[in-house]
């Protein structure tokens, strides 16, 4: 069987993260959704995305294929080392590749594909759901234990994957995923449940947050409840607040109904679309969210909803131009050894023009 992931409907949900990539790309405890998928089912999966990520996530298409919507992985989570089980339960619908276009598909699954706002708080129910009762340490990873890093998995395990650099003093507690390449700097606290994605670096203190990956938090300041996307920096000195003075609920804005919605939870930090960048410290409301390629500074708190491609703070924001925004991303880039591609810049313009209206 061959085995493709597609995309809920009202996608808007998941802004500004999905505006960059398919759902499946979020990461959870383990990895991504799709690498989660791709362990259970022992091959690859493909996505069946919208137009313009298509070049970057190609569909493959064979004589018969099953059809997987992102949100319904949750079903499986009673399940997840019973992969024989989950399989026979996804054969029951098989779709064959002439049936390819994604709304009508969408339309198909819509009495299985359940409803959900599958961003913080869910994805951090994941990261408990998913942990295995064990420690893992990668032989290729460097830990000085004469230098006394502390790791704590009384809570949860500690998953410390290849070329990963923790220096000395740092604490964790678990349960907390560090990826490939990622450095924890000297006397960093990162508290549990955390996943820190492939090649970030990370100090000051951490606390229940998500950082897709390749993303600096590197100095001191506080993070906490939030998710950080791709190519995102974050000054020094940096501090987000994840709890209203009043206790009350933390409201937050839905791109589906460009309006402030309550989360209903207490405890909730920022949410940071790609290659934004903050400047030194940074002040960042309870329940920002933060859009694509955006630039902040100034003093005081900036509004709680940041349009993407937006650059200023707390005194006002004007648009950012897309080709200094491009060219800033390929600087980024670049020094992480990765070339900016043709598909991925078409992507990046085509979530410049997508957003202007949020910019209006």
């Amino acid at each position: 069987m061959n085995y493709i992931i597609f995309e809920p409907t009202n996608i808007e949900r998941f802004y500004p993260f999905s505006l960059t990539r398919p759902l499946g790309e979020m990461r959870i405890f383990g990895g991504t959704i799709k690498e989660i998928w791709e362990k259970i089912l022992n091959q690859k999966v493909s996505y069946l995305t919208r137009s313009y990520l298509s070049h970057l996530y190609p569909t493959k298409w064979e004589s018969d294929n099953i059809l997987i919507p992102t949100l319904y992985f949750t079903e499986f989570i009673d399940f997840i080392n019973e992969p024989d089980l989950i399989k026979k339960k996804l054969k029951k619908i098989s779709i064959k590749s002439t049936e390819c276009n994604l709304e009508e598909i969408q339309k198909k699954w819509s009495s299985v594909a359940k409803d959900s706002n599958l961003i913080f708080n869910d994805l951090t129910d994941l990261i408990y759901k998913l942990k295995n009762n064990n420690y893992f340490l990668s032989k290729k990873s460097t830990i000085d234990c004469y230098k006394s890093p502390l790791l704590n998995d009384d809570d949860g395990p500690i998953i410390i994957e290849d070329d990963v650099t923790i220096m000395e003093g740092a604490m964790i507690r678990g349960p907390v995923q560090i990826c490939k390449g990622s450095v924890i700097k000297m006397g960093a606290k990162i508290y549990g449940p955390t996943v820190i994605g492939p090649y970030c670096k990370i100090g000051g203190e951490v606390s229940r947050c998500i950082f897709l990956g390749y993303s600096n938090k590197a100095h001191e300041g506080f993070l906490g409840d939030s998710i950080i996307g791709e190519w995102c920096n974050i000054g020094a000195g940096t501090s987000n607040s994840n709890l209203k003075n009043n206790y009350d609920n933390v409201k937050m804005w839905d791109y589906s109904k460009n309006c402030f919605k309550d989360t209903g939870k207490q405890f909730l930090g920022m949410y940071m679309g790609d290659h934004t960048k903050c400047s030194i410290n940074s002040s960042i409301n309870t329940g920002s969210t933060i859009g694509v390629s955006c630039n902040i500074f100034g003093s005081g708190f900036p509004r709680n909803y940041i349009s993407s491609f937006s650059w200023g703070g707390a005194a006002g924001f004007k648009q950012y131009n897309i080709e200094n925004a491009i060219k800033t991303a390929k600087i980024v880039m670049k020094r992480r050894d990765i070339e900016m591609s043709q598909e991925y810049e078409l992507m990046f313009r085509k979530v410049f023009d997508m957003t202007q209206i949020y910019r209006i």
